[in-house]
């Protein structure tokens, strides 16, 4: 029995330590460094001056024109879709991975909070509600969001 939970706890938990990396990433690009063709007798009878600079292809060629979106905000994409299956408990999985990642985003709490809601584990919610609001900071409207969500609880 033991070993069983053993197990099951393993393979429940080792798919929230692979890597995730976006599929719109493209890898760093490689410079290629010169060798130094000076000699040691003098310049070179060829050479008039320091070797030009390596070429550079223009920066907007490589760089999307939008920032990549961050490892969380990928993953609340992901929440957002699972929700919309009616898929809950993947949608906290996902939210508690986000959690891992950034762990003082105030919104990923209150999404947390909100599927916890929806599943009618209104404790859970309330908790995580308040965490969300502490650390919600200057961000009025997710404050108020989290306020509603803490009323609506209240008055079950």
């Amino acid at each position: 029995m033991t070993l069983r939970v053993l197990l099951l706890t393993t393979v429940i938990l080792l798919p929230a330590c692979a890597s995730y990396v976006p599929a719109n990433r493209q890898p760093a690009p490689v410079e290629v460094s010169q060798p130094d063709r000076g000699d040691t007798h003098g310049q070179a009878a060829g050479m008039v001056g320091p070797p030009p600079p390596p070429a550079r292809s223009a920066p907007s060629a490589r760089q999307p024109a939008t920032a990549p979106a961050t490892a969380s905000a990928t993953l609340l994409t992901s929440v957002d879709a699972a929700i919309a299956a009616g898929d809950l408990e993947r949608a906290a999985a996902i939210s508690e991975r986000a959690l891992r990642i950034s762990p003082r985003d105030a919104t990923i709490w209150y999404r947390l909070a909100r599927i916890r809601y929806q599943q009618q584990r209104y404790a859970d919610a309330r908790g995580l509600a308040a965490r969300a609001l502490s650390h919600a900071g200057d961000d009025s409207s997710l404050q108020r969001q989290i306020d509603d969500l803490l009323q609506q609880l209240n008055n079950i």
